[in-house]
């Protein structure tokens, strides 16, 4: 977990202090940033350009064989260019602003900090190497997500568990449902003010049939439901887990008698 708010570092010869306005960022939100340049105390420079960016960054594995690799990608998705061709005086302190919207659905943060989203700073000084560096941010899921996610385990029951089999979130069943219902694979999307809640039920096997739908893994049955932001979040963005519960209960009763009939 990134757990600092402010990081100072330098770069030929400057100390740069960079401190974004919050610790942790849900997706969506808005970034927004102070950083001030504090130049050489031995000596002015001049830099061509300094700029700020908001960085997202992720590993992927290329080749195969003996050439299989894990590489670091790194993109800038927001940048800007907050100064060209300035002089950067003995001590003299430059002061600045940064804002970037994290995309709605983007990635969250890595148990890595330097994997995820970062702020990076540039300074473009001639005649030596251009330096980097950067601060990580954490991002975590939409309140929205969280606040379903919240629901399943406090109100309805289910035991969140880590697999590496669905890309959203396992809920096991409780023991009231275990007779019907492994568990739910829940995978959410946010769009503009609706958060699409999709649902997979993995069904217990009752039959020889239901055994045999197992192998070829019919026992699977997908299902969806779309929340208004105001059905998910009060006005001190709070869970609504009566309102978020009574649906999701709807669901699951739904699949479970459609299923008998």
């Amino acid at each position: 977990m990134i757990t600092f708010l402010k990081k100072t570092f330098n770069i030929s010869g400057c100390e740069i202090i960079i401190e974004p306005d919050r610790y942790v960022y849900h997706q969506g939100d808005l970034i927004k940033c102070k950083f001030k340049i504090t130049g050489s105390k031995e000596y002015e420079q001049t830099a061509d350009e300094i700029s700020i960016a908001l960085e997202e960054s992720w590993t992927e594995t290329r080749g195969s064989g003996k050439n299989l690799r894990t590489v670091t990608v790194r993109k800038e998705r927001v940048t800007t260019v907050v100064e060209n061709k300035t002089v950067l005086k003995s001590d003299n302190t430059k002061n600045y602003e940064f804002a970037a919207q994290l995309p709605q659905n983007c990635r969250l943060s890595e148990s890595s900090d330097s994997l995820g989203w970062c702020l990076v700073v540039k300074i473009d000084v001639p005649y030596a190497i251009d330096p980097v560096e950067r601060l990580s941010v954490e991002v975590v899921p939409h309140r929205e997500f969280l606040a379903i996610e919240h629901t399943f385990e406090s109100a309805l029951k289910f035991e969140k568990k880590s697999t590496f089999f669905t890309s959203g979130e396992r809920f096991v069943a409780p023991p009231a449902l275990k007779n019907e219902l492994d568990c739910i694979d829940l995978h959410c999307e946010q769009n503009g003010d609706e958060t699409i809640c999709k649902l997979v039920f993995d069904l217990q096997e009752k039959s020889i049939a239901d055994y045999f739908k197992t192998i070829i893994r019919l026992d699977k049955v997908k299902s969806e439901i779309t929340f208004k932001q105001s059905d998910l979040l009060d006005k001190n963005l709070k869970p609504k887990i009566l309102i978020i519960g009574k649906k999701i209960l709807a669901e699951i009763k739904r699949v479970l008698t459609d299923r008998q009939n």
